[in-house]
């Protein structure tokens, strides 16, 4: 397991070990965000879809950092304080550690980060020397892993473990730069449906662009509580099995 490299709005991490553990060797993430569920499974073969240009060159560059790569980056909490040596890819990760479930870069550290940094709280480091080693320490697991900047439609067509979790329909889904708004839902629930392998699909309860059960109320990484849904598919396994497990 690892940690969150970033805090990212609607990231799974906290809650990926309550959704069926992966059966295949290869996991694909088509909105691949901060990627945290399969941060708990790092040592399979992660394939990240990502769109977000800035959230793609993060990732481009993590998977081919070295830990002193990492180590030489100086810590700051000020985008503006990092020597012009460091690479985009690097900048744009210590903006997103500088403020709470973003998502998008910051340009200095959060009022909030420095005053719960002041009290020891846990997550509210910003680009500092925790952070940092922290980074260093993971980048050598995901060596492995690759990214492909595009649309969902660009993973490859292969069968694997694919856990699916596209911005949320409606209100929750806006605040991505590439937001719900702007997503063919019906569309989006046939080429799910499509997929081999094991398929798990996240969204909020209510949602219907595909057939979702509840999931139960759950705190993301930003602390709000959410009532989420699930919808799945297994090619070797019912249905009811399935929802016992997920139970």
């Amino acid at each position: 397991m690892l940690r969150p490299f970033w805090r990212y709005y609607g990231a799974k991490w906290r809650i990926a070990p309550r959704y069926p553990a992966p059966r295949h060797r290869t996991i694909v993430e088509p909105f691949a965000g901060a990627a945290g569920y399969s941060l708990r499974y790092p040592d399979r073969d992660v394939i990240l879809v990502e769109k977000y240009h800035v959230i793609a060159e993060i990732w481009r560059w993590l998977i081919a950092a070295t830990p002193d790569e990492v180590r030489a980056i100086p810590t700051v909490d000020a985008a503006a304080d990092l020597p012009a040596w460091v690479p985009q890819g690097a900048r744009w990760l210590v903006g997103m550690t500088m403020g709470q479930a973003r998502m998008r870069p910051a340009l200095h550290t959060s009022a909030g980060l420095l005053a719960r940094r002041r009290t020891g709280t846990r997550w509210a480091e910003g680009w500092t020397a925790a952070a940092r080693a922290r980074v260093a320490e993971q980048v050598t697991a995901i060596k492995h892993w690759r990214i492909i900047e595009g649309e969902y439609t660009a993973a490859p067509d292969v069968e694997a473990s694919w856990f699916i979790d596209a911005p949320y329909r409606g209100r929750p889904g806006r605040p991505y730069v590439h937001h719900s708004g702007q997503l063919d839902y019906p569309s989006l629930a046939r080429w799910c449906r499509a997929r081999r392998g094991q398929t798990i699909v996240c969204e909020a309860a209510g949602a219907d662009w595909l057939p979702f059960a509840p999931f139960g109320e759950v705190r993301g990484m930003s602390g709000a509580p959410s009532r989420e849904a699930i919808w799945w598919q297994d090619s070797a396994r019912t249905q009811e099995r399935l929802a016992l497990e997920v139970a």
